[in-house]
This record gives structure tokens, C-alpha cells and sequence, in this order.
């Protein structure tokens, strides 16, 4: 086999298209019986956090949910659907990457609920595992240990019931129990006495199928992880299949660069950067390449290193058009248009 993806969720089903529309040889393994594993228990109040959930080349997602805030079985559905042309094989866990050989393997396995090393941690629920049911919660003490969306989910659930609800970040010391209660020493507080301790610190991706060889696939969202596909797709087709990297013209002159980059700054996601090549009259964009190239302009989200020959010759900050047409007039040694 050419590609070996493992994991049908966002990440490898957009991988799977990405290869798919290539015309490669690939599959895309999964454990479970079928796609979004992850969206069918998380999150687990079933509401999710933003409503910028598609895939690219697949269906608009307003076709599925036009909430602000959409049911996570909606996604459910929409990935489903989107994996449909795929080549993907399902009830299929892996075990150990050997059993499936393959030139280039990608892991896509997502995330899993993250459980601090605390003292004491054992006696505490976990976002995975706690009840839903505000009713089980009624007049009831409750600890909250997590600052993310799957804390202040949990919070948000149980507050019209429980006695008192507090959330916490990392300043739990340790918990202890004491006869029907659970005592937690929090830094900067001192010991609160709680009926119920939950743990909601967020995800962290599952890295048990990691080696060398691999690339690895992941994202904090699914617009994170959809761009991060596309810049993995078009790395592996660069370097083992000839592809180019997809780019376009500009004038090279510093109010058309700055012009922009004023624009493309805010649209480029976080571990990505565009890249400007200066050849002669022209310059050539190259957008959302990983953030370790260093050739000509580099532009993140936050600002512009200029390199030359892989040296640091500098950078600006201010992404706005005016500072970023007196940079680029400063870099390629002309004056400014006014």
C-alpha cells in the first residue's frame, strides 16, 4: 500500500479525500464500526462549541445544521456522509503499525480525554465517565477541575442543581477523602470539602501508535486540522510525487506584497505560514506551507520574517498595510509607493 491512514475521523477522512482525489493507493483504517468515533461521545452534552465544522471538498455544513452552536450528531451524520467515497475499512484497530505495510502512514487518531497526575486524582470523576443528569447532582458540592469547554460544559449543566459549583485550573494540590467526603487541597486556597470531584482537563492526542517514519496529523479544531491536512497532502505530493506546491504571481513592489499579506495574515491558521519568493519583477505566494520553511518572506499569523539563504535578516510585527509596505520598501530596497 502507497498511504496507510489510521483513523476515520476529521483528520484522516480529509486526508483520505485529499489522496483519493490524487488518484493514490490508500486506506484509511479504523477501530470502530464506523466514522467520528470520537463526535458520538464527545462532547458529551452533545452541543458543539462553533459552527465551522466542514471538511474541504465535502458538502456545506449549513446543509446539515444552521445553529450557531450545532448537535454534535449533526457532525456525526456529515461525516458520515463524507466518507462514503472513501476507501475506508472499518472493526480494523492496529495494533502495531508492521502489520500494515506501507511507503507513507499518516496517524489521524485524534484525542483523548487528559487526566492530571494529581495525588488523590483516583477518588475524582472524569469528564468521560460523570453522569449527565443534572438531577444527580442536586444539592450537591461540586469540584471542577479543568478552565476548557468541557469544564464550563459541565458546569454550565449541573448549576441549576448542585449547591455550589467550583472550577478550577492546575492549582489542585491533592484530593483525599474523608468518609463521604473528598477534601481538596487547592494552592493559594487551602482544603474545600466537595461531594463530588470532576476531572474535565481537556484532550490529548493519543500518541501510542507513534514512530519515527510516521507523519502525524492532529489539530485543536476542526478548521485546524482540515488546513493542516491540505499542507501534509501537498508536502507529500511535492517531495514523492513531483506535484508543485499551488502558488500565484504579485508584484513584486512593496504596497502590492503589503496589500496582501494585510489581508492573508488573518486568515492563516496557527502552525502554518505563507511563504513570498521574490524573482525579479514578480514575487510568488506560496500559502500555508509548515512553519519550518525559511526562504524569502515568512508570514505567520503574528509576523513577517524576512530570510535570506536561511539567515534571520528580519521581522515585523505589525501586520497592518502601511508598517508592512515600509517593511517590505526597507527588505527589497525601494522606495515607497505612496
Amino acid at each position: 500500500m502507497e498511504y496507510l491512514v489510521i483513523g476515520a475521523g476529521p483528520a484522516g477522512l480529509q486526508m483520505g479525500r485529499f489522496l483519493h482525489r490524487a488518484g493514490r493507493e490508500y486506506v484509511v483504517v479504523e477501530r470502530g464500526p464506523g466514522p467520528a468515533g470520537f463526535f458520538r461521545e464527545f462532547p458529551r452534552h452533545r452541543v458543539l462549541s462553533t459552527d465551522d465544522n466542514r471538511l474541504f471538498e465535502g458538502e456545506p455544513f449549513s446543509r446539515y445544521s444552521k445553529r450557531s452552536f450545532p448537535d454534535a450528531d449533526d457532525l456525526v451524520r456529515y461525516l458520515e456522509d463524507f466518507a462514503r467515497p472513501l476507501n475506508v475499512r472499518y472493526d480494523t484497530p492496529v495494533g502495531d503499525i508492521s502489520d500494515f505495510p506501507a511507503r507513507h502512514v499518516i496517524i489521524a487518531t485524534g484525542k483523548k480525554p487528559h487526566v492530571p497526575n494529581i495525588p488523590g486524582i483516583e477518588h475524582a470523576e472524569t469528564y468521560a465517565s460523570a453522569t449527565t443528569d443534572p438531577i444527580a447532582y442536586a444539592g450537591k458540592r461540586v469540584l471542577i477541575i479543568g478552565r476548557g469547554h468541557s469544564a464550563f460544559e459541565t458546569a454550565d449543566n449541573i448549576a441549576a442543581t448542585a449547591k455550589l459549583t467550583h472550577t478550577v485550573g492546575r492549582t489542585v494540590l491533592r484530593i483525599a477523602r474523608q468518609g463521604d467526603e473528598l477534601v481538596a487541597t487547592i494552592d493559594g486556597t487551602g482544603e474545600l470539602r466537595y461531594d463530588k470531584v470532576i476531572v474535565c482537563a481537556g484532550f490529548r492526542r493519543d500518541t501510542a501508535l507513534d514512530v519515527p517514519h510516521a507523519h502525524v496529523l492532529t489539530g485543536d479544531s476542526i478548521r485546524a486540522i482540515r488546513h493542516s491536512a491540505r499542507a501534509l497532502h501537498r508536502t507529500l505530493e511535492a517531495e514523492h510525487h513531483g506535484v508543485p506546491w499551488p502558488h500565484r504571481r504579485l508584484r513584486n513592489r512593496p504596497d502590492a506584497l503589503a496589500a496582501t499579506i494585510a489581508v492573508r495574515a488573518g486568515k492563516i491558521p496557527d502552525g502554518l505560514a505563507d511563504v513570498v519568493v521574490p524573482q525579479g519583477q514578480h514575487a510568488l505566494l506560496y500559502d500555508e506551507m509548515p512553519t519550518t520553511e525559511r526562504n524569502g518572506f515568512v508570514v505567520t499569523s503574528t509576523q513577517v520574517r524576512h530570510y535570506r539563504r536561511n539567515e534571520l535578516i528580519a521581522v515585523e510585527h505589525r501586520l497592518h498595510r502601511k508598517p508592512l509596505e515600509k517593511f517590505f520598501s526597507q527588505q527589497l530596497a525601494v522606495p515607497c509607493i505612496a
